[in-house]
């Protein structure tokens, strides 16, 4: 999260900068193969997938998975190209890899990605804020913060940072209230369109008019509506950013996905790495992660206190749809904002304030109790750390614990 400037892109302008790829949506889902030559954990399945907010760097870390990311090929929602230097903590994201294995010096889970697919949620100007609840509301969506969601550095100050009318673009996870959690939120002063994704309700073929929450869209302006649109059914939508005199939003782009962890690889059995809330459930054995089915009956380890609306990791092989569990592990409902890795090259250093810049995030380094293999004398640009840390409470700088020198 780099200092923001005029001249600086926000988020979604870096992600753009790359261009549309009209073959980019095709990542999304696509499997891949192959391993490396760590001893494999015996999962299963051939290749990997993996959703969820991006939790850390060095490799990309998403489901507890480190991805190598440096040759895979990435694209936003909308279909533009972008690099692994566009992803940011928090971010959420799809990724397809091959076979997940141990490291067996420090226990690490690892994979390659070979495509990283990211996605945000909403896109929009904020209509209303709640302090006390710790909400706001875009385009008909509530919206939860918590200390977990990490905020661009524009926007430091957190949810005082924020004001109604301000476009923000928000990452995060949808609860079964249809209440999103935002993992990430990026100012986007210059947003040339609104985009919502979410469950459909209250489809009328006959007005061609669907509900995303609260919103109300009509998208008579299209032609032939996507397959598989249906109630319950996911939606990808983009608006016009002036709705009409009964505060209908006209859709200008409109795709249906089968699930809100995107399109799932189509093919064979895959290792399977899901992170988001149970949306519904039938029982600890079958319940649904984002929509996506879940069968934890052969599951070695099944937490006690699974239900409709709790946040969880589910580990297992995905298969025709289906997500059969290995293990099923709960979830602080605000998630991760403890256990932050970020390994990287020092971008900038600033003394004074006792912070660098590593992969984008500002690192406070002052409350650091362990360096290893060096001072903080030695901090500067070009130098190799891992940190370790915490979000502070503005959700822009990692705080960290402990910083150890790779070089």
């Amino acid at each position: 999260m780099q200092p923001t400037s005029p001249a600086t892109s926000p988020t979604r302008r870096r992600l753009l900068a790359g261009g549309a790829a009209s073959a980019a949506l095709a990542l999304f889902g696509c499997g891949g193969g192959g391993g490396d030559s760590m001893a494999g954990v015996g999962s299963g399945g051939t290749g990997s997938f993996a959703s969820g907010p991006i939790h850390g760097f060095g490799s990309i870390i998403v489901g507890g998975v480190r991805y190598d990311e440096s040759g895979a090929r990435i694209a936003t929602d909308a279909g533009a190209a972008a690099s692994s230097a566009d992803l940011r903590l928090g971010m959420v994201v799809e990724v397809n890899g091959g076979d997940i294995a141990t490291d067996p010096a420090t226990g690490q889970r690892r994979a390659v990605a070979s495509t990283i697919g990211v996605r945000s949620e909403i896109e929009g100007p904020i209509s209303a804020i709640d302090p006390a609840a710790g909400t706001l509301a875009v385009l008909g969506q509530q919206v939860r913060v918590t200390p977990a969601t990490v905020f661009d550095d524009g926007l430091r100050g957190g949810l005082a940072s924020l004001r109604v009318g301000q476009m923000v673009e928000i990452y995060g996870l949808m609860n079964a209230a249809g209440q999103y959690t935002a993992t990430r939120i990026d100012d986007e002063d210059d947003a040339r369109r609104y985009k919502l994704r979410g469950p459909v309700s209250g489809l009328d073929t006959a007005a061609r008019t669907f509900r995303i929450g609260a919103a109300v869209i009509s998208y008579a302006g299209l032609g032939t509506p996507p397959a598989g649109l249906a109630n319950g059914q996911y939606a990808r939508v983009e608006l016009h950013t002036v709705p009409d005199a009964a505060g209908v939003w006209a859709a200008t782009r409109l795709q249906a996905t089968p699930t809100s962890a995107g399109s799932l690889p189509a093919t064979g059995r895959v290792n399977a790495e899901l992170e988001g809330y149970i949306t519904a459930f039938t029982s600890s054995a079958h319940f649904a992660v984002n929509g996506v089915d879940v069968d934890a009956s052969g599951a070695a380890r099944l937490p006690a206190g699974l239900a409709l609306g709790r946040r969880v990791e589910v580990e297992g092989v995905l298969e025709g749809g289906v997500l059969i569990a290995r293990e099923v592990e709960l979830e602080d409902d605000d998630g991760e904002s403890d256990g932050i890795e970020i390994e990287g090259r020092i971008a900038s250093v600033a003394p004074a304030a006792n912070t660098f810049v590593l992969r984008g995030v500002t690192v406070g380094y002052d409350a650091a109790t362990r360096f290893e293999g060096g001072t903080p004398a030695q901090l500067a640009v070009g130098v190799k750390v891992e940190v370790k840390g915490r979000l502070s409470p503005d959700g822009a700088t990692l705080l960290a614990s402990e910083v150890e020198f790779d070089d």
